[in-house]
């Protein structure tokens, strides 16, 4: 299966720019492993074959795990193929983190782009920490390495919402607690390079605005998080009342 919320298909290579080739996809994690979903178009007036794929070193060490082989494309023919990876390759702190540099050959050229992987791909599914060794790790990081966002809960939901719908996507609840009207949430996420990230949302009842906490030994592990944060919120739907 795949983890919870997934990205809509981009295009990463135009035919207009790539002598014909029309390249689209999308990341998503399924069965631990990281896949790209992808589309190709041949839109010139020749057979295109002969692909190959390469990364360039990259934050999480992202390689193919497959051999990338669509087959001979036709004119006008549209071939989807998936590729599996790894992160066991040459790692390359990126900005921003999650940004990956590809090569594309075939039998005309080679083509390259860039593409930010959704942060998501990259959360491993033994995040899960234990309440004891949260508070822990918490106490252990320096304050200077908390970080403080505000999101916002534009559809209203509830705690039980927002714990499922980043459970969904490997962020997992450690604790939950309300104190003086304010609803807290616990949660824990580990990286496939075993860094973890630590979390504290605060809810308010009546109020659309969150508070989060991020925080982690690595600072540059927090970079875009809230806005992922963000967009799973976004994503979620309420659960229906009965």
């Amino acid at each position: 299966m795949g983890v919870g919320t997934t990205q809509s298909s981009n295009i990463w290579l135009d035919a207009s720019k790539s002598k014909g080739l029309q390249l689209e996809g999308r990341w998503l994690r399924r069965n631990g492993q990281i896949v790209a979903e992808m589309n190709l178009t041949n839109r010139a007036l020749q057979p295109l074959d002969g692909f190959a794929i390469q990364f360039n070193s990259n934050s999480f060490g992202l390689i193919p795990l497959s051999q990338f082989n669509p087959g001979t494309i036709f004119p006008n023919q549209t071939i989807s193929t998936t590729l599996n990876c790894s992160t066991n390759g040459p790692v390359q702190k990126m900005e921003p983190l999650s940004n990956l540099q590809v090569a594309i050959k075939n039998n005309i050229d080679v083509f390259y782009f860039a593409v930010v992987l959704p942060l998501n791909v990259y959360f491993d599914e033994s995040g899960q920490m234990d309440k004891r060794d949260f508070l822990q790790l918490w106490k252990d990081i320096p304050e200077q390495n908390e970080i403080q966002f505000t999101i916002q809960n534009t559809k209203g939901l509830s705690a039980d919402d927002i714990c499922s719908v980043l459970q969904q996507n490997n962020v997992f609840t450690v604790a939950r607690r309300t104190v003086d009207g304010q609803e807290l949430l616990y949660h824990s996420i580990k990286y496939t390079n075993q860094v973890f990230i630590l979390s504290e949302l605060k809810m308010q009842r009546q109020n659309a605005t969150l508070t989060l906490s991020l925080k982690s030994r690595h600072l540059s592990a927090i970079a875009n998080l809230s806005e992922h944060y963000q967009l799973l919120l976004d994503s979620a739907m309420p659960a229906k009342l009965m």
